[in-house]
């Protein structure tokens, strides 16, 4: 097939979308695929940036020059303009999300800086966490309702929601960046540190005690934290527990001593001393501050 003989679609097999501004479109992959053959033959979107999403499932992809064979829990981004092309096991499980030009401008111009760090390529994203893929569908399913209910700042729900999708696709592509570099086992263990940071912060173990939880001497993790992350793993446990610290005056009403308690502290005195080291003011100045 020449180049000049791949079609230009809106959606695929359509030859136009309704004329609106900030369009997106999601649909189950189903809904498109079964009636044919579960095969997408070569196409490209001249308006329409996508984000393909298969659960559990099998897929082959061509992306202009590149083929993909997948398995498992995956996410693929489609530019527009790229020619692409899928083969679907029967039955698969996912969603397509397709987002008109004029919406990603919009996104482009709210975005914070983290956002727009999102690099738009033929790429293909594993999904490695659950809880991630249980949210990224909730987003899409969100998103799939208000494209289709007639309620009020129904633009901006969509706005936030696509934000939210974007957000997880740049997660993903961080941590496969992070897979991917020469680094991968190093950044593995940090990884690992970090869900176990979030598992025992209230408990106040010591640096040799996480080192042992990975399999790894203290030096060792002391210079991965120092080169990876610039900073001490104490320093990293104890920026854990700040944060859960301001979380807490800020969103709650118990007193200093509770969250003190709660945080694992047997002193509130010690809490105290602690949260004006890392802060430079005390907690009950910080509240006042936020309040």
């Amino acid at each position: 097939m020449t180049d000049n003989s791949i079609p230009f679609y809106d959606l695929y097999g359509e030859a136009f979308i309704r004329q609106e501004p900030n369009v997106a479109h999601v649909e189950d992959i189903a809904t498109r695929s079964r009636g044919l053959g579960w095969e997408i033959a070569p196409h490209r979107h001249s308006r329409l940036s996508q984000i393909i999403a298969v659960f559990d499932g099998q897929w082959t992809v061509d992306l202009d020059d590149k083929h993909y064979e997948l398995q498992g829990n995956w996410l693929v981004l489609i530019p527009a303009g790229v020619v692409h092309g899928f083969h679907f096991a029967s039955n698969t499980q996912g969603f397509v999300l397709s987002l008109n030009d004029s919406l990603l401008a919009g996104q482009s111009d709210t975005n914070t800086s983290e956002l727009s760090a999102l690099v738009w390529k033929p790429q293909a994203l594993e999904f490695k966490n659950p809880q991630q893929i249980q949210r990224f569908c909730s987003y899409i399913k969100l998103l799939k309702h208000e494209l289709t209910a007639d309620e009020v700042a129904q633009n901006l729900a969509v706005n936030h929601l696509v934000q939210l999708i974007l957000v997880t696709v740049l997660r993903q592509q961080r941590l496969q960046a992070m897979t991917l570099s020469n680094d991968s086992r190093e950044s593995d263990i940090l990884l690992k540190f970090r869900a176990l940071i979030e598992q025992h912060y209230q408990q106040h173990l010591a640096v040799k005690d996480y080192a042992q939880h990975l399999h790894i001497s203290i030096s060792k993790l002391n210079r991965l934290c120092q080169t990876l992350l610039n900073d001490s793993p104490k320093a990293i446990i104890h920026q854990r527990l700040l944060i859960e610290a301001k979380r807490r005056l800020i969103y709650t009403k118990q007193s200093v001593e509770e969250i003190a308690e709660g945080l694992g502290f047997s002193d509130p005195a010690y809490f105290s001393r602690f949260f004006k080291k890392m802060q430079g003011l005390t907690a009950g100045a910080f509240r006042k501050q936020r309040i």
